[in-house]
């Protein structure tokens, strides 16, 4: 990939990452950091764990500052954003059921925090914010999932998701204060001639990889399963198995980011899938961690989960379009890391 953009004097640049001791904003710093830049992490720990950043504090070279503050501070995120170019946003509330149980911890952390750093942003003159958006945005509609499709939130947490993707396409655009309409579609690859702000929302689909934590809110399945293959433990299977998700490494999902940081053209506010493409059923995912692992465990069945999503895949033409973006790791591979890091735990 090339450096991303630097100054007019040439000084390396600093990105702020929200987030950015979590799972995912752990592997963007570190794959920022390795591209010579700057990274400032605003995080304040409630999810994210400063031992995902240990490795990378330790290194002589890396240039890593780490301020604890949450995103509804408006002094916070001021002085995290003093001297930053660019924004990388993945500081949220991420659990579907906790966000049924207290609708209004996620308006204000997920909506009303997007809005406090994207107002930052603006006043401190950030040239692009990249935002982690959700696939559950599309909610159980028919897979392939692509851009251009109705959204349908199923629960709090996906409406404030969908509703940070509706602030950054303002933000984007040059418009103030709060917009909240959800648009019928999103065309994605048409950008506007428009000086900086700039920015685009990317909705992930099922992420893993190393330091992800199988007890954490976000933790999908093979996170969970990974564990309990490595210490011979039963895994559970709702419903029949067939039910399929797009799996995607974290790896993948940080090079997207920082492609996405690289764009020479504005994004315009556009919205991305970020996944694989690739459907995997959840029981040919059991089978398959099983064999990777050299093990075989006892598989528990259980009622299919209510409001489960039955199919989930990405459509992943319109990030191939717009920034020659495509994930990489197959699952095998992916697969193969994930249960031999868990095994050495």
């Amino acid at each position: 990939m090339r450096g991303l953009p630097r100054s007019d004097a040439d000084t390396v640049r600093t990105v702020l990452v929200t987030g950015g001791a979590g799972f995912i904003g752990s592997h963007v710093c570190e794959a920022l950091l390795h591209h010579g830049v700057r990274v400032r992490v605003l995080d304040d720990f409630s999810s994210g764990r400063k031992e995902n950043l240990a490795h990378l504090t330790d290194k002589l070279e890396a240039k890593l500052e780490i301020c604890e503050g949450s995103i509804e501070s408006p002094v916070a995120v001021a002085r995290a954003l003093e001297g930053v170019s660019d924004v990388v946003h993945l500081a949220a509330k991420t659990s579907v059921a906790e966000s049924v149980v207290s609708p209004e911890l996620y308006q204000r952390v997920n909506v009303e925090g997007t809005r406090t750093l994207l107002d930052g942003a603006r006043a401190a003159g950030v040239r692009r914010v990249v935002f982690a958006a959700s696939s559950s945005a599309y909610g159980d509609q028919c897979a392939p999932h692509i851009e251009s499709m109705e959204p349908q939130p199923m629960s709090p947490y996906a409406t404030s998701k969908l509703n940070g993707e509706t602030q950054v396409r303002a933000f984007a655009r040059g418009e103030h204060g709060d917009t909240t309409k959800h648009t019928a579609a999103h065309t994605v690859a048409h950008t506007l001639a428009h000086s900086a702000p700039d920015g685009v929302s990317m909705r992930f689909f099922n992420v893993y990889g190393p330091r992800q934590n199988p007890h954490s809110s976000y933790a999908a399945v093979i996170a969970r399963f990974a564990e309990r293959i490595t210490m011979n433990e039963a895994i559970t299977l709702y419903g029949d198995g067939t039910q399929t998700r797009d799996f995607v490494h974290v790896t993948d999902v940080a090079r997207a980011l920082i492609v996405a940081l690289e764009a020479t053209k504005p994004l315009g506010g556009a919205v991305l899938n970020i996944g694989t493409g690739v459907a995997t059923s959840i029981a040919v995912l059991a089978d398959l961690m099983q064999r990777l692992a050299t093990r075989e465990v006892a598989v528990l069945h259980q009622p299919a989960r209510e409001g489960e999503v039955k199919h989930s895949v990405a459509h992943t033409e319109a990030a191939a379009k717009l920034l020659d973006f495509r994930a990489q790791i197959q699952l095998s591979a992916g697969l193969g890391t994930m249960i031999g890091i868990q095994g050495r735990q």
